[in-house]
Parts: C-alpha cells; structure tokens; sequence
C-alpha cells in the first residue's frame, strides 16, 4: 500500500487451490500454490504497475527472475498500467515505446492472452471520456491449452474506475474426437483391405451410434500401424 491507494489483495479458496508461499514486492504480489485434486503447480502474479513505475526493470523482475525459477503454470493479472497497441486507448495518450516493452514481455515469456468479452475498455477517467485497456489476465502456453474454452469477460465497474475482470475456467465433455481422414491414406495399396478388415474384427454390441464409433476408431488405428 503506497498512501491511500496502490495495494494489492489475492485471495483463493483453500478447497481448490493449496498455497505453499508468496513473495512481495513492490508492485506485485505472488502466490505459489497446487490445484486441489490435479495437484498442477500453479503460480498467482497479482500486479499493480503505476503509471510512473520504470516497465522495463518490472518486466524484468517477473519475466527474467520470477519465472525462471520456479516451476509450474503461469498466471500474471491486474493492472499492467500499459496497453499493447494504440487501438487500447481512446482520447488517452499513447506511448508507442511502453507498448513495445510490454509487447516483448509477453512474446519473450511466451504468455498467452483469452479474447476479452463484455468491454473493449477496463479504466475509465474523467466522466468516461478516457478510456484504455490496461488491466488483462496473461497465463502461460500450457495453461491456455488445459483450458481452450475459458472465457474472460470485463463486467460493469462499480466503486471503482476500473472493471473488474472474470476469468472463468471449466472443462468441457464435447464427446469423442471426430473421425480424421487423410488422403494420403488411399495411396496404400492395401488400403480396402485393412479398412474391411478393421470392420469386420468389431464384434461389440450397443446403440448404432457407439458401434459406428468403435469401427472408426479400430480403422484409424488400423490405418496409422
């Protein structure tokens, strides 16, 4: 807390993720914690980036220090206090050369960002004249791929000029894979034979639908071997 305002607050749920340590600083706080049941490394950077905080040492901290020494999924959220493209800003001052660090940051960490639903801005000053979006979620390659479908959604500010930001995670059962045919498989030349072999080996019963499903599958097999 730096006077009245510039704090940083994470909170959890102690049935979902298990906390081993923290580390303060300045302008951020981590949290270094498991996923209750998967028991995935996942480490929590809430940050709070002023405006008149050097970006490119702070990048640094968390890019070059942070993130290389511990193991596990990434997670960086809160307020970066910079926006990655002009478009990011509306009647608010653009600074090409903090974007380019902020830019490099993400792509040199490798970080990944969902689409943002519910507001194209997250700060508003001055009457909503000024706007900006410059508080985003950024999670790791490996995090994106576990949760594909999560939506990131700005919902409407209160009390603050900032819209708080949901980042909902939840897997999704579509049903088994679709059946993939290359063509470069009809180049075999015992291709209708494996293909009738593969259907005729299937003696499963059930609905018509899961029959189909376990020949497709048994022939794709049969094919790639």
């Amino acid at each position: 807390m730096a006077g009245r305002s510039g704090g940083v607050v994470s909170m959890w749920d102690p049935s979902i993720f298990k906390v081993h340590d923290s580390i303060k600083h300045p302008n951020f706080l981590l949290t270094l914690g498991t996923l209750k049941g998967s028991n995935k490394a996942i480490n929590i950077i809430n940050v709070y980036a002023p405006q008149k905080v050097p970006k490119r040492a702070l990048w640094e901290d968390i890019g070059g220090g942070l993130m290389g020494s511990f193991p596990g999924w990434w997670v960086i959220l809160g307020d970066f206090n910079a926006v990655r493209s002009r478009e990011e800003r509306k009647i608010s001052n653009f600074n090409k050369k903090c974007a380019s660090l902020f830019n490099n940051f993400i792509f040199d960490n490798r970080l990944r960002e969902y689409e943002m639903k519910g507001k194209k801005f997250t700060y508003h000053k001055d009457n909503d004249n000024k706007h900006s979006k410059i508080d985003r979620v950024l999670v790791c390659n490996d995090f994106f791929s576990e949760w594909l479908v999560a939506c990131l959604r700005a919902i409407p500010k209160l009390l603050s000029d900032h819209c708080p930001l949901v980042l909902t995670c939840a897997d999704k059962n579509f049903g088994p894979k679709p059946f993939r045919f290359f063509n470069s498989w009809l180049e075999r030349k015992d291709f209708d034979e494996m293909v009738n072999k593969a259907a005729v080996r299937f003696y499963g019963g059930g609905e018509p639908d899961v029959v189909l499903m376990h020949k497709l599958k048994g022939t794709r097999e049969a094919i790639k071997t």
